[in-house]
């Protein structure tokens, strides 16, 4: 029997993993605002991509519309939408949906959890590069892109296994994870540390590496970071570490944040997700983390003057 897949959002991330499983036959359902929806019937959901471009008509849905439940909702909504996102698809959710969120951060896991019970959320990360342009196409560039996900208890289940088969598809990386929670931890001080440099100098990290003390701001930033991801008991590994801290100290990068990017155009920022809970972590573990207190009330004012409502 085909499982049924809901993808809620499609953006530059549900969009692109979304049109890989659809073009590679898996019963694939985009649930989208009408004025997404209505672009996606006109001119079709087109992805451009270094790995293959793919232009296809997807199905789709909206709220009132959902009558069933799906076996597989992947969720891959700002942060900031979350919580309207949770009251668009959960008539989607019936006792055997396994939500997979790809959010950053870890804060949805506990929202998530309490409106649909530990039995149905799983962990989930992605690594990708894309982006959405003016006429509403998906571009991926760069390497492989890659999808993480596994119960968060860190069991190898025949269900986990399962759900690996079911969305593994052409032009992407399955990977069914034992160690969930250490993945997106990972990626939470990755992008923490990253938002935190870009957001705080209004810079590439190249521009601010390039600076006096530049290379020991970033460092600084990077630990406070892992100090909280290691009072809480998910400390990166020297490896991983290592890696970020290379990445984010080339004096020739021209990578900035996404959370920097949305700053500059004047939207909605997931600071509160990426920024303000790490905050909070750290404070319940009597850590002094005073570059990324200097990033949450920068961002925080950010927040205010654009009326933006904080995630809770």
């Amino acid at each position: 029997m085909t499982s049924r897949i809901l993808i809620v959002g499609a953006g530059a991330v549900g969009g692109y993993f979304g049109a890989r499983m659809a073009a590679a036959g898996h019963d694939v359902t985009f649930l989208v605002r009408p004025k997404r929806r209505s672009q996606l019937l006109a001119d079709g959901l087109c992805l451009r991509s270094t790995i293959g471009d793919i232009t296809l008509t997807p199905k789709t849905t909206s709220t009132q519309d959902i009558t069933n439940p799906y076996d597989i909702v992947l969720l891959s909504v700002k942060a900031y939408s979350l919580a309207s996102a949770m009251d668009d698809f959960s008539a989607a959710v019936g006792t055997g949906t396994h939500i997979i969120p790809l959010l950053n951060g870890m804060r949805h896991l506990d929202l998530l959890t309490a409106r649909f019970g530990q039995h149905a959320v799983m962990g989930g990360t992605c690594f990708i590069v894309s982006k959405l342009n003016k006429q509403g196409h998906i571009e991926q560039s760069g390497f492989m892109p890659r999808l993480s996900f596994g119960e968060i208890s860190g069991r190898e289940t025949a269900k986990a296994q399962q759900i690996e088969k079911i969305l593994s598809s052409p032009g992407f990386e399955t990977i069914c994870s034992t160690h969930i929670l250490q993945d997106m931890w990972n990626k939470w001080v990755l992008l923490a540390s990253l938002g935190s440099i870009c957001c705080l100098m209004r810079g590439t990290v190249g521009e601010i590496s390039r600076q006096k003390y530049g290379t020991n701001f970033i460092h600084a930033v990077i630990d406070e970071c892992v100090a909280i991801a290691t009072a809480t008991g998910y400390c990166p590994d020297g490896q991983t570490i290592d890696g970020i801290i290379k990445l984010l100290s080339k004096k020739d990068s021209s990578l900035t944040s996404s959370m920097f990017r949305d700053l500059c155009r004047g939207g909605p920022i997931e600071a509160q997700q990426i920024i303000g809970d790490l905050v909070i972590r750290a404070r319940k573990h009597d850590l002094s983390t005073p570059l990324l207190d200097l990033t949450n009330i920068n961002l925080g004012v950010y927040e205010q003057q654009h009326n933006q409502i904080p995630l809770t």
